[in-house]
């Protein structure tokens, strides 16, 4: 089965409007021809300019689903969205590297939603650790780097450090300065992308757009380099689809 296209999983929550999270995930997945699985972490109540509620799904249901797709399916990446802690997150990485070990694995630490909701406390530094060893790539922002260290060093140092063990990218349209200009850190070299124009507006979801258009680009076979690169290229496209904060995909 799905022998034609290559597969990528997203495990994420559900926004209702369709712009961030587990559907955002699917929409972009199938727009670069990769077929999209998906996992439920929590149902959440917002739009693109309001977040009401949400509720957390229970570790034994997301590791059932978890079970049970990847007993049938092998993904070639997986990528990973809101977790309701680092402890979570840790059981669910746990059980991925038990079934598809050679699966790339993305994590896109989406702390806190565009409307000023918190996800997930404070993470240790030791649970950290743990997680940075089953990830590939980590996806923060410099709101989501400085929550995961809090404590000294620039915004560059602390991706640096985090580089040690997985890539890292770090994207730059929350910088107050330099926006739009993304940093790729591996324990190779570091790599800048600048867009090819910065647009005055932004959309809802475009973190968990861009983390998943590389997690499509690197099931189709490109280098991580690559994978970014283009993926910048999908959400500056997506950015121009219309003057509202919901994207338009195709």
């Amino acid at each position: 089965m799905l022998q034609t296209r290559p597969i990528a999983l997203s495990i994420a929550g559900f926004d209702p409007s369709g712009g961030a999270g587990l559907l955002a995930d699917i929409k972009t997945f199938e727009s670069h021809q990769v077929y999209g699985l998906g996992i439920l972490t929590a149902n959440t109540i917002q739009t693109e300019d309001a977040f009401v509620a949400i509720r957390w799904e229970k570790r034994a249901y997301i590791l059932q689903q978890l079970e049970v797709i990847l007993q049938r399916y092998q993904p070639q990446v997986v990528k990973i969205g809101i977790v309701e802690s680092g402890e979570e997150l840790l059981h669910y990485l746990q059980v991925i590297k038990q079934h598809i070990p050679q699966a790339y694995i993305i994590w896109d630490p989406v702390l806190r939603s565009s409307t000023h909701f918190d996800f997930t406390p404070g993470i240790g530094s030791q649970t950290l650790e743990a997680i940075l060893l089953h990830l590939d790539l980590i996806t923060p922002n410099y709101f989501e780097l400085d929550q995961l260290i809090p404590i000294g060093a620039t915004p560059l140092e602390k991706a640096q450090s985090l580089s040690a063990t997985c890539a890292v990218l770090l994207k730059g349209g929350h910088h107050p300065e330099t926006k739009a200009v993304d940093y790729l850190l591996t324990a190779d070299e570091p790599y800048s992308f600048y867009p090819q124009q910065v647009y005055p507006s932004t959309k809802h979801g475009t973190g968990c757009i861009l983390s998943s258009a590389i997690a499509s680009q690197l099931a189709l076979g490109n280098s991580l380099y690559e994978a970014v690169q283009k993926s910048k290229q999908y959400v500056e496209k997506i950015l121009a689809s219309n003057s509202t904060l919901l994207a338009y995909h195709v």
